[in-house]
């Protein structure tokens, strides 16, 4: 989808969406904001406060500007996405792809009444083990299913073992680049690798789709090893993304004493 049709979409799910200077920006946080197309790589004329009252914001560099760059952005990207096969993944999880790939039935889900039924206890099951999210009620979770299938803007694979939901990944795609969302597996499924199962499946899909041409699953979140284990082991190393970054002095210096990992995400450095 275009970055409009993508600010129209994170608009009907209650962001705060702003054009500025040719392109959309969301406040990720209060006062803060970055394009909607975190990996958009403005020009730096493009890059300035979007709004006059705000305490900073964050824009990926185009490769001319990256001299202007005084961050960056820390994602675990894959950038050679046509060449993407089981060649492209570490021995360890080709292994296990092999292995386990036919135990599960791979489809794309184009409705909610799957994850209606059997979502919530894979999702609890995932948030319980892995921790990554908050955990969210039942009634929470179906709420939050109202607008979850979008066709043509939200990709959802699910893995099934016969008729049970074994777990399911979402994603997107904005103009030539393809973002990760939520990965869900039950605890069961783990031990058979569902998760790097669903995981190349669905940069499959993305791989022979029209104009995809990169791949990012997620910041370097250096604090939790394993994620970053996973996902280097899967093809999607960290890659530095030059950035220009601007945030209030007294709001960094909190940050980076109170938060020093979400500090780091911001600027590229400790």
């Amino acid at each position: 989808m275009t970055e409009e049709e993508f600010a129209s979409w994170r608009c009907k799910e209650g962001a705060n969406v702003i054009f500025h200077r040719g392109c959309y920006w969301e406040e990720r946080h209060f006062g803060f904001y970055q394009p909607i197309h975190l990996l958009a790589r403005l020009q730096v004329q493009q890059v300035s406060p979007p709004m006059q009252l705000c305490w900073g914001f964050q824009a990926s560099l185009c490769e001319n500007d990256a001299v202007n760059a005084n961050g960056s952005i820390p994602i675990h990207l894959l950038s050679n996405l046509q060449d993407y096969d089981l060649y492209s993944v570490n021995k360890n999880s080709r292994q296990n792809i092999r292995k386990n790939r036919h135990l599960f039935n791979i489809v794309e889900l184009t409705g909610t009444q799957l994850l209606q039924e059997q979502g919530y206890d894979v999702f609890l099951s995932a948030t319980t083990r892995t921790r990554s999210k908050p955990l969210l009620s039942r009634e929470k979770y179906m709420v939050n299913l109202v607008d979850y299938v979008v066709p043509k803007r939200r990709l959802i694979l699910a893995g099934l073992s016969g008729a049970k939901l074994c777990g399911y990944i979402t994603g997107y795609a904005i103009n030539g680049t393809a973002y990760g969302e939520d990965l869900y597996i039950t605890t069961e499924a783990s031990k058979n690798n569902m998760n790097r199962i669903l995981l190349f499946e669905f940069v499959q899909v993305c791989r022979r789709s029209d104009g995809i041409y990169e791949f990012a699953i997620g910041q370097h979140w250096r604090e939790k090893p394993g994620i970053v284990e996973f996902k280097e082991g899967m093809g999607f190393p960290i890659t530095y993304i030059p950035t220009k970054v601007q945030i209030n002095p007294i709001v960094e210096q909190f940050i980076r004493w109170k938060y020093p990992h979400k500090y780091y995400r911001l600027t590229g450095h400790d």
